[in-house]
């Protein structure tokens, strides 16, 4: 009568769980519990270039106007070479300070390591 019993109790525990569920999220990896560090040293140099850049390329636009297209042809390039890179990743910066899904620190070329 005793392994009766239990065998009930068993039986009747089992319905009483809750049913199996899936895990769809068991994959995934849990956020970060703190934000990572800034590079600043890399915002520095990103913000660096892009302001040179803009100097630059002013320098070649007034001296365009002003004076003759070969002279400013040096002011341009040097210009272009610093903008570019500096607008890139400031707009990367940018977006990570926005949160913005799917922009990291990863996707910033760091020359410190």
């Amino acid at each position: 009568k005793d392994l009766i019993c239990r065998r009930g109790m068993r039986d009747g525990m089992r319905d009483r769980r809750p049913p199996a569920q899936k895990y769809s999220k068991l994959h995934e990896t849990p956020p970060p519990l703190r934000a990572p560090k800034v590079p600043k040293k890399d915002l520095a140099l990103s913000l660096g270039l892009f302001f040179i850049g803009i100097m630059f390329l002013l320098a070649g636009a007034s001296t365009f106007w002003h004076v003759s297209f070969s002279e400013a042809l040096p002011f341009t390039m040097l210009g272009s070479l610093c903008f570019i890179p500096g607008a890139y990743h400031t707009w990367i910066f940018y977006m990570i300070f926005k949160k913005v899904p799917g922009y990291s620190y990863d996707m910033i070329t760091s020359y410190a390591s």
